[in-house]
């Protein structure tokens, strides 16, 4: 006895097998890929951890060093303190913060230059003002000074016009 519907039946088993293989490539693909590229994945989010936390490590490392900058130009100016000492107390740890940085790693390269920049410039302000104010002394004390001597001034201008009409009348 021969089957009737050879050609079809081997025809179905050819594309059942096909299609078989098929699913089997597919399906063993996936499990390539479910198992291999989550652990590059993993090696790749592991590196952007360690620049992160490194990241962190030196903003907060800028951050205490900074508190320290502050702390010493806020008692640059006040009574009882060495402003000079503190002035370039602050400038060297500036500078120290700078020379810290890291040239090649940091993505806010430019806020840590321009936080610097900025503490500098606050430095210099205040050495300013404290100019400002030696000279707002120095002012006052010349305008007692130049008053006190228009005063004397008036004074022998009137006593000179007295010593004139008494002479005129003397003769």
């Amino acid at each position: 006895m021969e089957i009737l519907n050879k050609k079809e039946r081997s025809k179905a088993f050819v594309s059942f097998v096909l299609f078989f293989v098929i699913s089997v490539t597919v399906f063993m693909s996936a499990l390539l890929f479910n198992t291999y590229f989550p652990f590059r994945e993993n090696e790749l989010l592991k590196t952007e951890n360690f620049k992160l936390k490194k990241e962190i490590e030196i903003q907060n490392k800028f951050s205490f060093q900074l508190e320290k900058v502050k702390t010493t130009v806020d008692s640059i100016n006040a009574p009882g303190q060495n402003d000079f000492f503190n002035e370039k107390l602050a400038l060297s740890l500036l500078a120290e913060m700078y020379n810290q940085l890291p040239k090649d790693t940091l993505k806010n390269k430019i806020m840590y230059n321009n936080t610097i920049m900025a503490f500098k410039d606050l430095i210099d302000a205040k050495k300013q003002v404290k100019q400002l104010a030696t000279n707002h002394k120095l002012m006052d004390s010349l305008s007692t000074i130049n008053k006190t001597l228009k005063d004397e001034y008036d004074k022998m201008k009137r006593d000179l016009e007295v010593c004139r009409q008494i002479y005129q009348q003397a003769e």
